[in-house]
């Protein structure tokens, strides 16, 4: 009965909520509706997370050690920012149907496109220059499909952390038929998935721990931390959260300070959790409530990232994200032969790959997905126009 209201209350008490508030509340409102810098800015905060944990900590204290191990929790913020953002930008759109499922894609193919084929092509070249490239297995990347098979040599292939990309991609294609769904459906949906992998979680841990089919990696890490299918729950919570947020109910201050802390303590506490759980549903309420608690206005941290340096940064995460992996490793072959100690290494790493994301950011992703996006506007208005003559 509680969970009923709950979702009655999420279904229901948007409008009411604008709807009772002065005038001036309610353009407050809308600027906070359409204005989430500080999300923008968290984004490097989560890709940093991840680069963290692609980083070796030897030397360094166990405490650090075990934190940065857990960095890869970084990818459940981005999965969960990407269900509240997509509901954001586009879920009125679609509903009033002035946004077309062919267009929609189009659009996201545009934002994720120019840079996964940008890093996908140094690997390929490469593969070609020494006769040992896989075609099949490019067009498996270049596709977006490397997820979906159990092997490392294909989720990892060339650029390794475009795999989140075909996650990605599986989400934003569910998102317009469960974008028509009410609040309770979305529930029982989220529900339904949360149960069946606590129930193979389970499966797992007592009885295939360790089984490894492909590569070098074991088939639970493949199911609970790759398989778009498990993966699409933080998604799916992303949107259930933005139901909240729209909401207007906000968490108290004190919270946002609380939810970095839970996080950290979670992080580290990690590697004690059995690995089916560990990878899939172990951060969830963490990373929803440092989420949601992120989203309160007039906090330290809201004022932090929603600061322009921060919000330059967290444009060129998406760019920072997919670099950093291949520049750790290249700047690991560079610096072998001086021995650097970790910090030193890590403050090299960082500052590389920060101005590397920001160059590419200004100077690529930007322009080429800006030119998408017109290209796909005015060539789907200009059909449009055309079909509307035809028929008259």
């Amino acid at each position: 009965m509680q969970l009923r209201n709950l979702i009655d209350f999420l279904n229901n008490s948007h409008q009411a909520v604008y709807n009772s508030q002065p005038y001036h509340r309610r353009r407050v409102y809308m600027k906070i509706a359409n204005k989430l810098n500080q999300l923008t800015g968290l984004r490097y905060f989560a890709a940093l997370l991840v680069f963290l944990s692609h980083l070796k900590w030897s030397g360094s204290s166990e405490i650090l050690v075990k934190i940065f191990e857990s960095g890869y929790v970084g990818v459940s913020f981005f999965f969960l920012l990407s269900g509240f953002v997509l509901s954001h930008s586009y879920k009125e759109r679609i509903l009033d149907k002035s946004l077309s499922c062919f267009k929609y894609i189009l659009l996201r193919l545009a934002r994720l496109t120019p840079l996964h084929f940008l890093t996908a092509l140094p690997f390929i070249l490469l593969a070609t220059y020494k006769a040992d490239i896989n075609i099949f297995k490019a067009i498996v990347n270049l596709s977006y499909l490397q997820s979906w098979i159990p092997s490392s040599s294909y989720y990892f292939s060339f650029n390794a952390p475009s795999w989140s990309l075909s996650n990605e991609m599986f989400f934003y294609f569910c998102f317009f038929p469960l974008v028509f769904l009410n609040t309770k459906n979305l529930v029982k949906i989220f529900l339904a998935l949360l149960l069946t992998i606590l129930t193979s979680a389970l499966f797992f841990t007592t009885q295939l721990s360790g089984l490894k089919l492909f590569g070098g990696n074991t088939l639970a890490h493949w199911l609970f931390y790759i398989f778009p299918g498990f993966r699409i729950l933080e998604f799916i919570a992303g949107m259930l959260i933005f139901q909240l947020w729209k909401t207007g109910y906000r968490l108290p201050h004190w919270v946002t300070s609380a939810s970095y802390i839970l996080l950290i303590t979670s992080m580290y506490f990690a590697n004690q959790i059995p690995e089916p759980f560990r990878l899939s549903l172990y951060f969830i309420p963490f990373v929803s409530l440092f989420f949601y608690a992120n989203l309160t206005e007039d906090t330290p941290s809201y004022r932090l990232f929603s600061t322009k340096y921060l919000t330059l940064l967290g444009n060129a995460s998406f760019a920072f994200y997919l670099i950093h992996q291949p520049l750790i490793n290249i700047l690991e072959r560079l610096t072998q032969k001086y021995n650097l100690s970790y910090l030193p290494f890590f403050i090299l790493c960082l500052s590389v790959a920060t101005l590397a994301s920001i160059f590419i950011y200004i100077f690529y992703e930007k322009k080429a997905e800006s030119f998408l996006k017109n290209y796909i506007s005015n060539k789907i208005q200009n059909q449009t126009i055309l079909a509307t003559k035809a028929n008259h």
